[in-house]
Order: structure tokens, then C-alpha cells, then sequence
């Protein structure tokens, strides 16, 4: 019985031993270690040694997950699916990655407040640590090898994230196997093409490709859907498309029309993503609708900004006439008064340089653009041609200085507009505008003289669509 006590005792504490060295060997096998590229440019190698064909090239501040160690040679792991032997002297353990704390901190050769200053770490710069010395830290960067006092160093701990869609808005983008420019190239995506955002570090976000690639791209190229103020979105023109992503490549999905309203889901860059009547998703450009929040824009663009509004000719100046006796100066004024209610509605000090069927002389109307200070004067006009044939608006500008970036932001909203064509932007020798040293455009609204166009721009709906259009033009010049 004692025998067979002292044999199981005896079982018992071999075992012991046995679990005692092989836990450690499991803990580390199971521990990620990770090394860090000392070396400006190293390549890897199919086999540990120099004989072997190079894979790829990996460069100093990379951080790879180390596989073995044999004979001088590390195995990493360096995407998903490949591995690959690089030379041990080139590479360095990571202790942990820290944060910097502060601005421009100061990275020496030596941990010493004596040592050469050998770069700077900007604030919020993920670090590898290679190894501590009293209260100094040695790191390494994609460009710099040094040592940082310790208190200004904080641990990173990278947080999981829920994979999330987000939207390529650069032309063309390289991914990258590694969160930096100096990393090898693994792909390439293009405008409007949809990812699926799996991780983040700083100013990179990890990406899985539609072909099932993963690897990193600058977070400044991705927009994902952002929460938005704005409740809904009115449409500004009409025949709008909406489309199934935030692209202009993207398929239509359904098309709107002016002064439709959708509630907005979600903003991705400059689109809005919008529900539809049968419940569907679709996207809609952000410069084709007017965005509010309980009856308020969303954008302050105009907040503030004194706009003087000329609205052409007038009393004993008629203008031009149509042939069904539509006058240019009633038209004019009319667009005028509307066009400075939309601008107060979005926050701007609008005046008039004529409130009735007055005649004002061209020196009082900029002379009044002087006494308010105006931050921009917009003189509406309707045009008059022999060939009764000509038709479309047209933004003139004198001063190619102060007057030619604002003749070209109402470009843009002013050719979406549907009934009339846009004939373009062009140099104008108008008393108002060469006298006029303040930002300053004329726009002839289309052709009075052109029977069929005359008829539309006196429709209410065109003058609607005149006055969003010359709205919009002027809240993108002053964002």
C-alpha cells in the first residue's frame, strides 16, 4: 500500500515537471511577438539565407509578426498568406508601441538630455519601442532611430473595430502592405469603388478589397457614412440622379426632381445617402440639394456675408423687350427680390440696389455695393440677340483677380439647370464690373429675344431654379 502510495506521489510530481516546461513553451508560442525593420530597405527572402530569391522588399519601422528564428534569420508573417526569412541584424523585437505626447519631441542619439537631437515625433506618432534605459525609451520610425524621455510616451493599444463600408475619394490610391508610404504596394483602387474598413492606425485605415486583398491606405481617401445635422435634403434642379453609391460612376438609381425632399441617413463626403419612397437606399450630390435641420441650412457658408444684388435696368431704362412685351427690368427685379429671400433665409445680409421701377444710374449701383461693403455684388440680367435663334445664360467677369473665381463657382449650379443651356463663363467690359473693385459677376439669364426661351424664364419654376442656382454658387465661394 505504501508503495503504491509513493508511486503515485512519485507520478504526480513528474508530472508536475512535465506541465511546468511545456506550459511556458505553449504561452510563448502562443505570445505574438512582433519585430520592427531597423534598416532603410531590407529584402525577404523564400528561405534563410542569402542564396534565396528575394519576395519583397520591407522597410525600417515596419512591424511584422515574428514566425521562428533560425540560424541568424527571422520568419514573418507578411500578408495573410505569405511568410518570408529576413536577416536577424536588420530587425529588432518590440518591447511594446507607444504614443507621443507631445509635439515636435525631441528623439536623440543618446538617453541623455545631452544627445544629439536626431528628429522630432510629432503628437499623437505610434512608435516600436526596442529597449528601455533608466527613464529613456529607444523607438524607431519609418524615419528615425532614437531615444525619448519616457514621460512623454504613452502605451498604444490598438482598439478592434467593426468592419464598416467606406469609399475610395481619390482618383487612384495604392494599398499598401504596411500602414506606410514607404511600404510595399499590394493593390491599387480607384474612385467611388466601395471597401470594407477592418482596422485603423492613425492616419491609415486597413482595408479588404473587392478582390479579397487586405492592406492599408491613407484615412484621408476613405469616406465612410458620417452622421449629419441635416434632417432632410430639398432637390435644387431637375432630373437629378440618384444613384446606388456615392459616385458619379455609380448605376441611377431613381431620379428626382426640384423641390422634392428626402430624409437623409447619412453623409459620405460630399453625398448625401438619402431613403427613398420604397424604403430603398441611394445617394444624392451634396451641391444638388439644399440640406436643413429643423428648417435651418446646414451650412453657415453665407452667414453674415453682405451680397448686394442689382437687379438690371429699370424705370425709365426698360431693357430688352420680348415679343410678347415681357420687359427686362420686371424680370430682373423679380428674380432680384427672390433671390435676396433665399439668401437671408441662409443667414446673409442681401440688398437690393433697387427695390421698385426705379431708374438708378450705374456709378449709384456700385457706389452702393461701397457703402455696405459688400463681400460680393451680383447684377441679373436677361439677354437680347438679332438672331432670334440664340438662347442660354451666362456668367461675365471683368477682374481676373477678384471677380473670375466667383464667376466660376455659379458655373456649376448654373449649367444643372434644365430648361435653359449654359453657354458659359466669359470676360465682360459692364460699367458695374470694371468699375467695381469688390468680387463681382453679371449674369444674363437667357434670351428675351428668343421667343420660346422667353416664356420659359418667365415661368415661375425657372425663376426658382434661377435663384437656388446663383444660392448655391455663392455658398461654394465662400466655403
Amino acid at each position: 500500500m505504501c508503495l503504491r502510495r509513493m508511486r503515485l506521489l512519485l507520478f504526480l510530481f513528474c508530472l508536475s515537471m512535465v506541465v511546468g516546461m511545456v506550459l511556458p513553451v505553449l504561452a510563448a508560442k502562443n505570445e505574438r511577438q512582433t519585430v520592427v525593420v531597423t534598416a532603410k530597405e531590407v529584402n525577404v527572402r523564400q528561405g534563410p539565407g542569402m542564396s534565396y530569391r528575394s519576395l519583397a522588399k520591407i522597410h525600417q519601422g515596419e512591424t511584422y509578426q515574428l514566425i521562428e528564428e533560425r540560424a541568424g534569420w527571422v520568419k514573418v508573417q507578411m500578408k495573410r498568406n505569405q511568410a518570408g526569412w529576413v536577416a536577424k541584424t536588420y530587425t529588432k523585437l518590440v518591447l511594446e508601441q507607444a504614443v507621443s505626447q507631445e509635439d515636435r519631441l525631441r528623439v536623440r542619439l543618446t538617453p541623455s538630455r545631452d544627445g544629439r537631437i536626431v528628429g522630432h515625433l510629432s503628437k499623437g506618432e505610434v512608435v516600436s519601442v526596442l529597449e528601455t534605459d533608466g527613464d529613456w525609451r529607444k523607438v524607431v520610425t519609418s524615419s528615425l532611430i532614437g531615444w525619448v524621455f519616457s514621460s512623454y510616451l504613452s502605451s498604444y493599444h490598438r482598439q478592434e473595430m467593426e468592419a464598416k463600408a467606406g469609399w475610395v475619394t481619390a482618383d487612384s490610391l495604392y494599398v499598401r502592405v504596411q500602414p506606410s508610404l514607404a511600404a510595399e504596394r499590394v493593390g491599387k483602387v480607384t474612385y467611388g469603388e466601395q471597401v470594407t474598413i477592418t482596422d485603423k492606425q492613425e492616419n491609415w485605415d486597413q482595408i479588404l478589397m473587392n478582390d479579397g486583398k487586405t492592406g492599408w491606405v491613407s484615412s484621408e481617401y476613405i469616406s465612410t457614412v458620417a452622421k449629419t445635422a441635416s434632417s432632410f435634403v430639398t432637390v435644387l434642379y431637375s432630373n437629378v440622379n440618384i444613384r446606388a453609391l456615392p459616385s458619379l460612376r455609380s448605376p441611377i438609381q431613381a431620379m428626382a426632381q426640384y423641390g422634392e425632399r428626402y430624409r437623409v441617413l447619412g453623409k459620405i463626403g460630399n453625398w448625401y445617402e438619402i431613403e427613398l419612397s420604397n424604403g430603398a437606399k441611394g445617394y444624392i450630390a451634396g451641391w444638388l440639394v439644399s440640406a436643413d435641420a429643423n428648417g435651418q441650412s446646414e451650412s453657415n457658408a453665407l452667414k453674415g456675408k453682405t451680397i448686394v444684388i442689382d437687379a438690371g435696368h429699370g424705370g425709365k431704362d426698360s431693357g430688352t423687350i420680348s415679343h410678347t412685351g415681357i420687359k427686362e427690368k420686371t424680370l430682373t427685379l423679380r428674380t432680384a427680390r427672390l433671390l435676396k429671400e433665399k439668401l437671408q433665409a441662409q443667414g446673409a445680409n442681401a440688398v437690393l440696389t433697387r427695390s421698385s421701377d426705379r431708374y438708378v444710374s450705374l456709378p449709384e449701383r456700385v457706389q452702393m455695393a461701397y457703402r455696405c461693403r459688400a463681400d460680393a455684388f451680383i447684377s441679373i440680367h436677361y439677354d437680347s440677340a438679332k438672331d432670334q435663334h440664340a438662347k442660354g445664360a451666362t456668367v461675365y467677369y471683368y477682374d481676373l483677380f477678384s471677380d473670375y473665381l466667383l464667376a466660376l463657382s455659379l458655373e456649376h449650379p448654373l449649367s444643372r439647370m434644365t430648361p435653359i443651356p449654359f453657354r458659359g463663363v466669359s470676360f465682360g467690359n459692364y460699367y458695374v464690373l470694371r468699375e467695381n473693385r469688390l468680387p463681382s459677376v453679371l449674369v444674363e439669364l437667357g434670351y428675351l429675344s428668343n421667343p420660346a426661351e422667353a416664356g420659359i424664364v418667365a415661368a415661375d419654376h425657372y425663376q426658382q431654379e434661377a435663384a437656388n442656382a446663383i444660392v448655391n454658387g455663392l455658398r461654394d465661394y465662400f466655403e
